[in-house]
């Protein structure tokens, strides 16, 4: 459900306390292959999740109209395409989503990234 999430503001998150969700949707639309999501930490103006996706998962195109979003790939390899550009990301590279702006992604590779949604705001 779109949305604010729980505040559990903290300094310190070990990582065996973050909360995981195994997504189905994300915008509302139907994701076709699950996802499983990370809430590593969040405060007033920030959220950031740990994603990892199966090799072969691709995002519905979409976009998010009521936050920004950067991400950094961890591991693996996704296929990026934001705004009608296309990209190849690999292990330590990073990218942005601007509010409004139409974007996809698809794991050529089983992968892992981190990703801070500002406002925090809950997509899926």
């Amino acid at each position: 459900m779109p949305g604010k999430i729980e505040n559990f503001n903290r300094t310190f998150m070990p990582g065996s306390d973050a909360p995981v969700d195994v997504i189905e949707k994300v915008e509302g639309q139907t994701l076709d292959k699950p996802v499983e999501v990370k809430v590593v930490m969040k405060s007033d103006s920030m959220l950031m999740l740990s994603i990892t996706r199966p090799k072969g998962m691709r995002d519905p195109i979409h976009q998010h109209d009521d936050h920004e979003t950067s991400c950094h790939l961890v591991s693996g390899k996704l296929k990026l395409w934001i705004g009608g550009e296309e990209w190849i990301a690999n292990p330590g590279d990073t990218w942005f989503h601007p509010k409004g702006v139409p974007h996809w992604s698809e794991a050529l590779e089983e992968s892992v990234q981190v990703e801070v949604k500002a406002p925090p705001v809950k997509t899926w």
